[in-house]
């Protein structure tokens, strides 16, 4: 479900125009950088997103009665009832940031169907969102700023391209894929005629694709998982119309597409890949509408297309609405009060900032709440303010590191821009005596030689 950045590094790569993959590639990133879906609610939107959008199915025809009356009826794709309760439960717990409870859920979800990809894929979209939320990978600014996250990704080579990640934490979440794939191959094997085996896979490839974008940062196989799940949720459609969930990806499609500059979106439609913004729009809309089991997902993409589209009040409403249902979730009070400096409601967002850093649910990401802090500080012009936000997130209670380096950056930045130069200076040269984080240390670098200007920050609004 990191939606934003695999839909738009995919959906420009067809099989037919492969020899175009450096070029498309690279555009792919910036349409990402413009889109910002994944600018969303961190978990509960960009990731969430990505995650939840394609391994939440519905049930379909098949009940839990069936299933004990009959055995091989355990192995089809629709889901027994009560397995899509298991679902429903542990969805509301990832979207609270409950790993835990979550986890258990879709733990008993494998025991009850084992031969099922359902258990699998939801226990690793949880190992995954878990993992980006210690590393702090689920902050809504960290996306949308093509020359950070995507530092080199318009150079790199298929073979070598990606970060190292935790061992233990990639052997666990591939196991666990690499057992949903054999499932869900072997559903549709089963019956390719079957939307809901189709759904399933391609709530694999989906989620395949969200996991390297966002973690190793493989940009070339989360294009290749990416288009393989849209066509498999575009079969979805073809066997069941009226199969909503499958609307969530086709529907991002359809905006992301219809978004591109007029250019790229003839080459695009000669490779016959073609989409339109309202009608993208009208299908995420409806997936709302019919409060199918990827309903609040929808939300979360059309959080990001009102974002992006300016639409800021709308984007309001929604959060408001997925803060009353999940409000433990303290990533989504971080997106309402940044969208609250959007509406040039500054006091306001402010003191929802404040709010949060005494909020004993946010405590563990106490730095990621000082960095958005600043970065909407910042936004307001009150430098002073901002450079002391981004100071404090490193020496939070568990910072991260990698955040912490970013925080420093962005510190001295800060300076330069009130016109404190030789402050600027000292956090350019702390930012240089720890490791690269993306492409930290060339802009430290380019930050001793001259001082930073604000058009320069690639990630303004």
């Amino acid at each position: 479900m990191f939606v934003a950045i695999y839909y738009a590094a995919i959906f420009l790569t067809p099989a037919n125009v492969r020899n175009a993959t450096h070029a498309i590639g690279a555009l792919g990133l910036r349409i990402a950088d413009c889109v910002r879906v994944a600018r969303g609610v961190a978990t509960q939107t960009a990731l969430i997103l990505g995650a939840v959008t394609f391994a939440w199915a519905p049930s379909l025809g098949q009940t839990a009665q069936s299933a004990i009356q009959n055995p091989q009826s355990a192995i089809r794709a629709a889901l027994p009832q009560d397995v899509v309760e298991l679902r429903r439960e542990g969805n509301e717990a990832l979207y609270n940031m409950d790993y835990a409870t979550a986890r258990a859920k879709f733990e008993e979800i494998k025991k009850r169907i084992p031969q099922h990809p359902a258990g699998d894929l939801y226990v690793a979209t949880v190992i995954w969102l878990e993992h980006l939320n210690k590393s702090r990978r689920l902050q809504t600014s960290l996306y949308k700023n093509e020359s950070s996250f995507y530092a080199g990704a318009d150079k790199a080579k298929e073979e070598s391209e990606g970060d190292a990640v935790d061992p233990g934490v990639d052997r666990a979440f591939r196991d666990r894929m690499a057992q949903a794939k054999t499932k869900a191959l072997a559903l549709v094997a089963r019956n390719k005629n079957d939307a809901d085996a189709q759904y399933f896979l391609g709530a694999y490839y989906g989620v395949m694709a969200g996991y390297e974008a966002s973690t190793a940062r493989k940009f070339y196989s989360a294009m290749r998982n990416g288009s393989r799940s849209v066509d498999a949720h575009e079969k979805t459609l073809k066997l069941d119309p009226n199969y909503y969930d499958a609307y969530l990806s086709v529907g991002m499609y359809d905006y992301i597409v219809g978004s591109l500059p007029f250019m790229y979106k003839a080459f695009a439609a000669i490779a016959g890949v073609r989409g339109n913004k309202q009608r993208g729009i009208t299908r995420l809309k409806g997936v709302v509408e019919k409060e199918a089991a990827t309903a609040d997902d929808a939300r979360v993409m059309l959080l990001a297309i009102y974002q992006n589209e300016k639409r800021y009040e709308d984007a309001l409403a929604l959060l408001d609405q997925l803060s009353a249902k999940y409000p433990r979730s303290y990533l989504i009070k971080l997106e309402r009060a940044y969208t609250l400096v959007s509406l040039k409601r500054a006091n306001d967002a402010f003191a929802a900032f404040e709010d949060l850093l005494k909020d004993p649910s946010a405590t563990p990401a106490v730095d990621l709440v000082h960095y958005q802090y600043a970065e909407a500080l910042a936004l307001n012009k009150e430098y002073k303010r901002a450079a002391e936000h981004f100071l404090e997130a490193p020496k939070s209670k568990g910072a991260d590191a990698n955040l912490a380096t970013l925080a420093l950056l962005r510190a001295a930045q800060i300076y330069d821009l009130a016109g404190q130069r030789n402050d600027a200076v000292a956090q350019y040269k702390a930012v240089l005596a720890r490791p690269n984080v993306y492409d930290t240390r060339e802009q430290a670098e380019k930050g001793l030689k001259h001082p930073f200007k604000e058009k320069e920050k690639g990630n303004g609004d």
